[in-house]
């Protein structure tokens, strides 16, 4: 121990010769000169506590020598343990307190003690009182320490933490107490300790839950905590479908606080039921919703706004027959589909597919729609001619761009299918192949434009009868 003479002695021993000279360091600079010494078994007095590297050279008359280290700890008391530490006990309990290491005891005060002198005795203040000990160890050096008994009457422990948490949730339940010693009931895995203040419940339905504080088994308090797990809101909120250029309202219910966003095309965004003011686009909304009667938790769901635009195609906006010629109409677009107004000669007004067989210029007219109500409408006009299927092909053009007779190709009536359309220069090369009726030449050949002259052409045909046709002639390229 610090600042207490420290025997030190040498135990060498030798075959040969006597040791005749010592030298010991105690690795102690701060004691100036005493930090060494030559005789054989010298004192040290260590003024401060740690661990010194001391070392002890030997030698005899024959000239051999050795060098011994050892460390030696120095403490700053003597090592001893007081136990418990502060502590609590109630005025009717009795607490064995104790010091643990080897020397002798002295305890004060002199109160509600057994023994003052004993490393175990037994105390039952019944005010709150600090014992001090003083500890001598066999070298008559000295330690003090202390244990604070904590005197109460009681456990005291509060009652109202009852509690209502979400479903699948975790609550820490707590417990206001001075007890040392804890037991929760029921140990049926909702809870993740039954022996500490404050544990954490899971419970899955509601669960009362029973806590024994103790400071003693003569001295504790019981209380119950009820927990309440309670659903997610839930929220009934379907989604809508609305034809384009209409207006609808969302419709939510089941909870007592809506948000709804974004707020595109929205009345308001807090209330369940907001309008939605002439949509243009499909939106995806998501509708944040609470309950203050139940779990206070917010919970979303998505809604999806459907806007569906119908595009109404009842086929090309004007074709042509000629007398005798059946039509066959094709609408697309929709679900449904009824040909409305004029609808002489046709096979059926209620398919997307009808067969026309007109017998006058007439213009059809269809109605398109889907499940949702939705609807739109398109027509097609019909020119009626009386006269043969046949190829009917200008003898001249003007491709000067100005819009008028700028293309040159057949006219077709009462014709299925154009199987060949060619057309050739003066020299033989074909400057126009083609078999679309919509398309024909524009009077250029490998991008550059032709001169006036005069071109054959020769062209094939299947009528809608079946029968082949097959016409040539010349056409004159005029440029103005």
């Amino acid at each position: 121990m610090q600042n207490t003479p420290i025997q030190f002695n040498d135990l060498s021993q030798h075959d040969f010769g006597t040791i005749f000279k010592w030298t010991w360091n105690f690795d102690d600079p701060s004691s100036g000169a005493n930090n060494t010494s030559t005789i054989k078994n010298p004192t040290h007095i260590f003024a401060n506590s740690g661990t010194y590297h001391v070392t002890l050279l030997v030698e005899s008359d024959k000239g051999c020598s050795a060098t011994i280290p050892q460390d030696v700890v120095v403490q700053d008391k003597p090592a001893f343990t007081v136990f418990p530490k502060d502590t609590l006990i109630c005025t009717v309990d009795t607490l064995q307190i104790s010091v643990t290491g080897t020397g002798s005891v002295t305890w004060s005060p002199n109160y509600m003690i057994s023994d003052v002198n004993s490393q175990t005795p037994l105390v039952s203040p019944d005010v709150t009182t600090t014992y001090a000990v003083l500890f001598t160890d066999a070298f008559g050096c000295k330690g003090n320490d202390a244990v604070k008994i904590n005197v109460v009457d009681r456990v005291t422990q509060g009652s109202d933490y009852d509690t209502t948490i979400c479903t699948n949730d975790a609550v820490i339940l707590r417990l206001n107490s001075n007890a040392l010693y804890y037991t929760w009931t029921p140990n049926d895995g909702t809870l993740n300790s039954t022996s500490i203040k404050n544990p954490t419940a899971t419970p899955l339905s509601q669960t009362y839950y029973h806590v024994i504080g103790k400071i003693s088994d003569k001295c504790f308090a019981e209380n119950t905590i009820k927990v309440t797990p309670v659903p997610y809101p839930t929220v009934v909120a379907p989604d809508v479908s609305i034809c384009f250029g209409k207006s609808t309202q969302l419709q939510a219910s089941g909870v007592s606080s809506y948000n709804w966003s974004p707020r595109t095309f929205l009345s308001s965004t807090t209330i369940a039921n907001p309008q939605v003011i002439n949509p243009t686009n499909s939106v995806l909304y998501t509708l944040t919703v609470r309950d203050i009667l139940g779990c206070p938790k917010p919970v979303q769901k998505t809604v999806r706004l459907n806007v569906v635009k119908i595009i109404a195609n009842a086929g090309p906006r004007d074709t042509s027959v000629v007398l005798g010629q059946p039509l066959q109409l094709n609408a697309t677009g929709g679900t449904n589909y009824l040909w409305i107004n004029d609808t002489r000669w046709l096979s059926s007004t209620i398919i997307h597919n009808p067969i026309a067989l007109p017998q006058s210029d007439i213009e059809y007219i269809v109605q398109v729609s889907d499940i949702n109500g939705c609807f739109a409408f398109d027509s097609i006009r019909v020119k009626l001619y009386r006269v043969s299927p046949g190829l009917y092909v200008p003898n001249a053009f003007t491709p000067n761009s100005d819009g008028k007779n700028d293309i040159f190709r057949p006219i077709v009536l009462g014709i299925k299918s154009l199987d060949l359309f060619q057309v050739y220069n003066r020299f033989g090369q074909m400057v126009y192949s083609g078999t679309d009726i919509t398309q024909g030449w524009d009077g250029t050949f490998g991008g550059r434009p032709q001169d006036p002259a005069n071109f054959v052409w020769i062209a094939e045909a299947t009528d809608y009868t079946g029968k082949k046709i097959k016409r040539k002639g010349n056409v004159i390229l005029i440029r103005q």
